[in-house]
């Protein structure tokens, strides 16, 4: 038995009518379902053609002569964030059914809209949720009728199995990172040889706006000590040099965060790294040992600097809270990116505004500012859903401000925010030039396409 996984290539950087920068970053979960193949003796590649720019003609003739082929339509760092234009996924399925009969689908859109995705493509079948365990079962010739988590057609008629049970994370392998070749990764904020990690799955809290249908009903956390072991592997195998832990909340386990820290201090490995976490979720003493340990950036969502709209996301977090976690990061020696969103339901042009004065008064590093997803699945959408039209993945929710407008105050946003002599001054002021010109490109290209397009 052979199986091939496979990334598509999605438009780099930025797809025409889509807002997700395509970074080219490793598939990480399917290097998990690898080696979960791998551990059972079933022989595996990956073809990541993001990484790779290949057409969806050459990854059919990579793939064409293996048993099965599973293909993504959003690997694991864009679990919660998938594209919503889909022609660059699509392309590659079609191209893949051209020369083998058994091609199967995983990803989030598979995952809250099986059906859809199932019709569209016309694989033998749609996996739905944590894809490890699903893609491992198909592998072995299991019936689909015995297989949590899968939509498919039998005798026309379409069935779906109830959801996939979560994955127990401390049977997790280490993900298959000798199957892809590192130099082709990257995180323009840090640098080259660039690998993804996760400690945990899932998220505690319930903000209205968060796809975690990918993500298992729980929230769950590798042991210490396996995810220890990982990061060891990354830098003394993989020589990776940056790695970003890709946990919706990072810090919520704090006890983890403090032995990574110490594991990595005591051996003093010069490896950057990064992580995703809420301002409420840490302190000074936290985000210095985090330095200490190679932490360069952390990312936090912020979302929103109108109060009113606060107080429908259902996020449990106070403007205080946020100022307060990013003087800390700052005190600490931390870049930090923070992430808002425009077009929340409820929000007005005064509200929009608000939040513009409120990113420029907390002063990240970076801030990046979105046109708010309706994904389904999320509470967003199911608030919404009636005035969203018919399309699968709607692009926007304009129930208070047309979509024109968002797209105007989007790139009024980034004006206001880059623009500034004070951050421009702040950058400056800096004087690490060796990742200034790094990020200046990769932002620039960024801001080109919010800015002008």
């Amino acid at each position: 038995m052979k199986v091939t996984l496979v990334k598509p290539c999605w438009t780099y950087p930025i797809d025409r009518g889509d807002s997700t920068y395509n970074r080219t970053w490793p598939p990480l979960s399917l290097l998990n379902c690898a080696a979960i193949l791998r551990k059972q003796n079933i022989e595996v590649d990956v073809i990541d053609a993001s990484a790779e720019r290949l057409t969806p003609e050459q990854v059919a003739a990579k793939a064409q002569h293996s048993d099965m082929i599973f293909i993504t339509s959003a690997s694991l760092d864009r679990w919660q964030c998938p594209n919503l234009i889909l022609k660059p996924f699509l392309k590659s399925v079609f191209a893949l059914k051209r020369v083998h009969p058994n091609v199967f689908v995983m990803g989030t859109h598979g995952t809250v809209r099986p059906k859809s995705i199932l019709d569209v493509t016309g694989v033998k079948a749609v996996i739905r949720g944590e894809p490890e365990i699903t893609v491992l079962k198909i592998s072995q010739n299991t019936p689909f009728k015995d297989i949590n988590g899968l939509a498919y057609y039998e005798n026309n008629r379409y069935m779906q199995t109830p959801d996939p049970e979560d994955i127990d994370l401390s049977l997790m392998p280490m993900p298959a990172y000798d199957l892809i070749d590192i130099n082709r990764y990257n995180y323009e904020i840090l640098g080259g040889r660039f690998a993804l990690l996760e400690a945990s799955r899932g998220c505690p809290y319930s903000c209205i706006f968060c796809v975690k249908s990918m993500y298992g009903r729980k929230f769950r956390v590798k042991p210490t000590e396996q995810f220890i072991a990982e990061i060891d592997v990354i830098i003394d195998q993989v020589k990776a040099r940056n790695a970003y832990f890709i946990d919706l909340e990072f810090t919520v386990n704090r006890e983890l965060v403090e032995c990574v820290c110490d594991h990595l201090i005591k051996r003093r490995t010069p490896i950057t790294w990064c992580c995703q976490t809420r301002a409420d979720s840490v302190d000074l003493p936290i985000l210095k040992k985090m330095r200490k340990a190679g932490c360069q950036v952390v990312h936090f969502g912020v979302e929103t600097g109108s109060e009113k709209i606060r107080q429908t996301l259902h996020k449990g977090i106070t403007f205080t809270q946020v100022e307060d976690g990013l003087l800390n990061a700052r005190e600490a020696g931390l870049q930090t990116v923070c992430f808002f969103m425009f077009g929340l339901p409820g929000e007005t042009k005064t509200d929009m505004q608000e939040t513009i004065r409120f990113a420029n008064r907390l002063n990240p590093t970076y801030a990046s500012f979105h046109i708010a997803l309706p994904y389904p699945g999320t509470e967003f959408h199911e608030n919404v859903k009636d005035v969203l039209g018919t399309e699968l993945f709607p692009n926007a929710y304009t129930g208070e401000v047309p979509y024109e407008t968002l797209e105007k105050l989007t790139r009024q946003a980034f004006r206001k925010y880059y623009f500034r002599p004070r951050y421009i001054a702040g950058r400056l002021k800096d004087r690490d030039f060796s990742t200034f010109f790094r990020q200046a490109k990769f932002f620039m290209a960024y801001l080109k396409h919010r800015l002008w397009s």
